[in-house]
């Protein structure tokens, strides 16, 4: 067990560097393109700045996959291992979902109000957007691993009748 959560920690470590990565690089992106268009800058991102996305959403989606398959796993082999509710499940995933998008809208709404566009990443903007996008797939890797196949015990027994 103690090694299981180690992975399983390791893959949630993982997962916050690759949505760390990818909102900075989002963001950085937006700022310029939005910069650009209202011509206070060349509007030349760096490669750097692509790459990180990229490679963000790779690092992601890895430990998301490693996440859902060792999960998975462990309720396989260990099948009476209680479980958050669905209701619960979905009300963080409905939830938290929603303050992402309230949270983008109202950034989107701020920098259209400024004179100038500031080129300067907001971090706490990007902290909160990595911990409610956390809350999402959290939500939804227990969510996958638990409908994942072969979840469920089998519907026949040992002997070859139907339960």
């Amino acid at each position: 067990m103690n090694g299981f959560l180690k992975r399983m920690a390791g893959a949630l470590v993982v997962g916050v560097l690759g949505l760390c990565m990818a909102f900075y690089s989002l963001e950085r992106l937006s700022l310029i393109n939005l910069a650009t268009a209202l011509h206070q800058d060349d509007g030349k991102a760096p490669l750097s700045v692509t790459f990180s996305l990229f490679a963000g959403l790779a690092v992601l989606n890895l430990a998301l996959f490693y996440a859902v398959s060792r999960w998975a796993r462990y309720l396989r082999t260990h099948p009476r291992t209680t479980q958050a509710p669905v209701w619960l499940l979905i009300g963080t995933f409905v939830v938290a979902g929603a303050a992402m998008v309230w949270a983008l809208a109202t950034h989107a709404g701020w920098l259209r109000i400024q004179d100038s566009v500031p080129l300067s990443i907001h971090w706490g903007y990007i902290a909160f957007q990595v911990v409610a996008a956390s809350l999402v797939l959290v939500s939804l890797v227990l969510l996958a691993a638990r409908w994942s196949p072969g979840y469920k015990p089998s519907a026949i027994e040992p002997h070859g009748r139907i339960i």
